[in-house]
């Protein structure tokens, strides 16, 4: 139906949709991770800001491990070397699928290994002190609105530039 409302085949329909959404976000969201790789080494006295995704929408029990042992972290080939990524002092917001930003905490700059699912060195970790655990959840228009942008909020680990504006939301929410 809508493919015929705009006069268009199914496949330039389909084209049309990859194009204009997917792969404009996909581009955003990989160089950002670009950018924020490039400059690692800015490290201010205040720390860098990250948004971590929890894990939450496809494992629970991988947010649930976040938030209860007070850690940022990743699992499985692929993801949890971004976890090195991270140094002491950083500020990361735990961010859960449909919620937001769940809870936050700074990296101790120490990278540790866990099982996941009883495969050795499948979890990447850093614990988070000092920790906080938010009693209500930073929607994602929130922090849009924090950030004055959009966010790629389904990657795993995302650098923030203006990090500082949402600690501050965060801070002032307690």
């Amino acid at each position: 139906e809508v493919a015929d409302a705009y006069d268009l085949s199914r496949q330039e329909l389909i084209h049309r949709l990859i194009t204009e959404n997917i792969v404009q976000a996909w581009e955003y969201e990989r160089n950002n991770d670009k950018n924020s790789q490039e400059n690692e080494h800015e490290i201010t006295d205040k720390g860098r800001y990250f948004l971590l995704n929890t894990n939450s929408a496809n494992d629970v029990a991988d947010h649930d491990f976040m938030i209860n042992e007070k850690v940022a972290a990743a699992f499985e080939d692929g993801y949890k070397e971004k976890i090195n990524r991270l140094k002491k002092g950083d500020w990361v917001f735990l961010y859960a699928s449909g919620k937001g930003i769940v809870a936050y905490g700074q990296a101790n700059g120490k990278v540790e290994k866990a099982p996941h699912y009883h495969r050795e060195n499948k979890t990447f970790f850093q614990r988070l002190d000092p920790f906080t655990k938010l009693t209500t959840p930073i929607k994602a228009r929130e922090i849009k609105e924090i950030l004055e942008r959009e966010f790629p909020f389904a990657q795993t680990l995302s650098r923030i530039n203006g990090g500082e504006k949402l600690l501050k939301k965060v801070q002032d929410q307690l």
